[in-house]
């Protein structure tokens, strides 16, 4: 089989009707740096923490002997600070690439222009 023949013959995956694709954009939108989607997953695991937080509260809230108290904090409390604590990791990881993007970008565009000038100078 030659290069030409190989080109022209469709892939598995065509013929299957998957779109890679689509695949590959929905996971370069999540890897890219300056995208936002990760600090919005952030946000959502912390809030889904806070919201389980508050549900051990509320019902660790109406017992007063703390051996009925515990299930709902091993439950519902401990959980949901460990969600906490994870989306603010999942955010601040988030913000810190999206700041070293923004710097690269600069660093870049300053770059190109120090060249022109440069090349202007000579």
């Amino acid at each position: 089989m030659t290069n030409a023949s190989l080109m022209s013959e469709p892939r598995e995956n065509d013929t299957l009707g998957i779109d890679d694709g689509g695949r590959r954009g929905r996971w370069r939108m999540l890897t890219d740096p300056a995208s936002l989607l990760p600090t919005l997953i952030g946000v959502a695991v912390a809030a889904i923490g806070f919201t389980l937080m508050g549900i051990g509260w509320a019902k660790v809230a109406g017992l007063t002997e703390v051996w009925q108290q515990m299930p709902y904090l091993l439950s519902a409390g401990l959980p949901g600070l460990g969600l906490v604590m994870t989306g603010l990791v999942i955010v601040n990881v988030s913000a810190r690439r999206q700041d070293a993007a923004a710097r690269a970008r600069q660093t870049e565009a300053l770059s190109e222009a120090l060249g022109e000038l440069r090349r202007t100078l000579r």
